[in-house]
């Protein structure tokens, strides 16, 4: 059985830092040689989404279009995210406002980025997701910005994801990519 695992960048900020932590996930995954699992990376920066309630313009019709087909086609999705003022971004939240269909019964894990590896945003955004009809593995990985990183804050800041997150991503991508497999019986009926 083949699937499909969307790598989401949460944020749109200017200057942020997920998109080198997208990148590593990716590239931890396509590691694996998954012979069955094509991993694909998904910016949120690239989707003009309004706010939901809000008049949407036609390229936001467009966006809105286009971010529900994208986010269709995955079996599962690991979630790049980083914490703001506890919480992950307001724009990734308002994303995920205008799926429900697209993304039932699909596993999603969570890799997070912060001052403390945005702990405290993935744990209030899962009861979200779960109302959702996601299903949300228990391993999450979490970058942190004082572990995490040479010289962070700095002009010369450069990401350096610490060993010790090897076996998280072993089991982050085991945990998704099961349950993936698991849930699209489920989707297609067979069990």
């Amino acid at each position: 059985m083949s699937i499909r695992i969307g790598i989401l960048l949460g944020s749109i900020r200017e200057g942020r830092n997920g998109a080198a932590v997208a990148n590593w996930v990716l590239e931890q995954a396509n590691l694996r040689n998954d012979q069955d699992v094509t991993y694909e990376l998904i910016d949120l920066k690239s989707y003009d989404l309004p706010h939901l309630g809000a008049k949407p313009n036609e390229s936001q019709m467009a966006a809105i279009g286009k971010w529900s087909a994208d986010m269709a086609s995955f079996d599962g999705y690991v979630v790049v995210t980083p914490e703001y003022n506890h919480v992950v971004p307001g724009t990734l939240t308002n994303a995920f406002q205008f799926l429900k269909p697209e993304v039932a019964n699909k596993a999603m894990a969570f890799v997070g980025y912060g001052w403390m590896g945005a702990t405290r945003a993935i744990a209030g955004v899962k009861e979200q997701m779960t109302f959702q009809g996601l299903a949300i593995v228990s391993q999450a990985i979490h970058i942190s910005f004082t572990t995490d990183y040479v010289n962070f804050g700095k002009e010369d800041a450069k990401f350096a994801p610490g060993a010790w997150h090897n076996p998280e991503v072993v089991a982050i991508f085991n945990q998704v990519t099961s349950w993936a497999k698991a849930l699209k019986l489920v989707r297609e009926g067979k069990i």
